[in-house]
């Protein structure tokens, strides 16, 4: 009863309010129509893939489990809101901590901090890093992002108050960023070397109170929470069953670190972009309006910039000689990370950059160095509401609150104005063609199996990315995730000098039927053979009309978009 009183209109906080406020624009065009919402690096369908191999197994588990109740469509559209809204309350719990953390240290008196609050947490969402990679589909990567800004403030939770309950949910958190990208494993070390190293300077306090074997305890859990939560793709890899692990030691070349370096024309412009929080390598692919073109796009940090070197000093006045210390570390982690993120740009930046790909374990899968902005976020944060919460207290600011708040607020939000109203009409719900679902009940039906269906399609044109004319826009070839029957699509990704680098035997096998022009027969592959091929009516089809000559092959169906043919026996 008492928490249903607490949900009642008039017992919610106005930090709800705003918040919801926040997110509804963003997210209600998406939910006034039906149909999947089609990003490069993010397609959803009605056919849900579970592979155990994967880090997101569980996910697409619960996808799968929900799809019974709730379309899919609708779900792809929680998910994203839950994303976004992921993000915010990260920000939100990492600025309050910061708060209370300040307070304590600068013995500052206790004043009502929840609006403040409120507005900061905007900076979390509102940058390039999460416009840029939510534009291109890799919700995986800002999702971690927001479980990064949980860890931050639960870390910083645990040395405040030396209460290792918080160490779990740091744990969960820890857990949940690298199910979802797995390579965050090295974003989180710093944040985690720093909260180490900070309880080493407090270890007498923690004798002293009898904590220490709370703290190993707690430590060991945390650990064992992190394994359990990504048992099945570690197990995939200790087996040597893991297509990722694969990929990573065998896929990924030198010619990666080119093709996905930092955004930038000079190694000072690709410095300057990684400050800003931008510098993301799929901005210069024009499938999205890129936010650097806009004029005055950098106003926004120009504005705060101020304020996060004032934060910067405040945090060197503090009484304490060890938050002292632990602000220089921190400067220390932003340092690197602004160095890493520069990577292969400068020459000064790549060599560790190429030292760590080389000898630094799984190090090669962190390929975008321009991910560690997603580092230097939380520190800006930090230092920006130590500057903040100062300034607020000036006669200037206390006496015109309202309308600083709105100004503040404002100013965050214009480092990403586009996000709002369905990133600014740049994502829309569309559903897939008629045909496409005619197509897949053909198919269904034709199969022997009463279940589901075994026969594999090979997906013509071969591009792993490609434009449909449905979705007026270029996005991963989504026929995986809509025919119930296996589909073999392309892997060539055609981008920055590589063709191909997923090592697949049978890409590897298609591709050179395509090159022979179905001269030898049908393509061999590793697994089940190809039983029927659909070619999309999109991009460069015509190129693949020589299948009508081929003798082994016949003509089931044309539609308005598809043409499908069958492989004889």
């Amino acid at each position: 009863m008492n928490l249903i009183n607490k949900l009642k209109p008039k017992n919610l906080s106005a930090s709800f309010w705003g918040y919801a406020l926040v997110i509804l624009a963003i997210i209600a065009p998406w939910f006034l129509k039906p149909g999947y919402l089609f990003m490069t690096d993010m397609v959803w369908g009605p056919k849900i893939n579970l592979d155990w191999t994967g880090s997101w197994f569980l996910f697409n588990l619960l996808v799968k489990s929900l799809s019974f109740i709730f379309p899919i469509d609708f779900l792809e559209k929680i998910f994203i809101s839950g994303v976004l809204i992921l993000i915010l309350l990260g920000g939100s719990l990492l600025t309050k901590t910061i708060l209370e953390f300040d307070e304590v240290e600068m013995a500052v008196p206790a004043a009502p901090a929840r609006g403040l609050v409120f507005i900061l947490s905007l900076f979390a969402l509102f940058n390039p890093f999460v416009y840029d990679r939510a534009l291109y589909g890799q919700f995986g990567v800002i999702l971690s992002y927001g479980c990064l800004l949980f860890v931050a403030a639960y870390l910083l939770r645990v040395y405040r108050n030396l209460d290792f309950k918080s160490l779990y949910a740091a744990a969960i958190f820890t857990a949940l960023a690298l199910l979802f990208s797995v390579h965050f494993i090295f974003l989180l070390a710093p944040f985690y070397i720093l909260f180490l190293g900070a309880l080493f300077l407090k270890r007498q306090e923690i004798k002293a109170g009898g904590k220490s074997k709370k703290f190993w305890l707690a430590l060991f859990f945390s650990f064992l929470i992190v394994l359990i939560i990504n048992a099945n793709w570690l197990l995939a890899i200790a087996v040597k069953a893991s297509p990722l692990a694969t990929f990573v030691q065998q896929g990924i070349t030198a010619q990666d670190l080119a093709a996905f370096q930092t955004a930038g024309k000079t190694p000072l412009q690709t410095f300057t972009n990684v400050l800003l929080m931008s510098g993301f390598w799929g901005k210069d692919q024009f499938r999205y309006f890129d936010l650097t073109t806009a004029p005055n796009w950098q106003f926004s940090f120009i504005f705060l910039a101020p304020v996060i070197f004032y934060g910067v000093y405040l945090s060197f006045r503090r009484r304490s000689r060890r938050e002292k210390i632990m602000s220089a570390v921190l400067l220390v982690i932003f340092s690197l990370a602004v160095y890493l993120a520069v990577g292969i740009k400068s020459p000064l930046t790549g060599g560790l950059t190429i030292f760590l790909y080389n000898y630094l374990p799984l190090y090669k899968g962190l390929r975008e160095p321009q991910k560690w902005v997603a580092v230097i976020i939380p520190i800006y944060l930090f230092y920006l509401t130590l500057g903040t919460r100062r300034l607020k207290d000036s006669k200037l600011i206390s006496k015109n609150i309202p309308v600083s708040a709105f100004i503040f607020s404002a100013v965050i939000i214009m480092a990403a104005p586009s996000l709002f109203w369905s990133f600014n009409r740049q994502a829309v719900p569309t559903p897939y063609p008629q045909d496409w679902y005619s197509v897949n009940q053909l198919l269904l039906n034709r199969s022997a199996q009463s279940y589901g269906c075994n026969d594999r399609i090979l997906f013509l044109p071969w591009h792993m990315y490609m434009s449909f004319n449905w979705v007026g826009k270029i996005i991963a070839n989504p026929a995986s995730t809509f025919f119930s029957c296996p589909v073999l699509s392309g892997t060539n990704m055609e981008w920055g000098g590589i063709y191909d680098n997923s090592r697949s035997v049978d890409g590897a096998a298609v591709s050179a039927w395509l090159a022979a022009q179905g001269k030898s027969g049908s393509p061999v592959l590793s697994v089940t053979p190809i039983r029927y091929i659909i070619l999309a009516k999109e991009l460069d089809f015509r190129s693949y009309l020589w299948i009508n000559n081929l003798s082994y092959i016949r003509p089931l169906l044309e539609t308005p978009t598809l043409l499908v043919y069958e492989i004889k026996p």
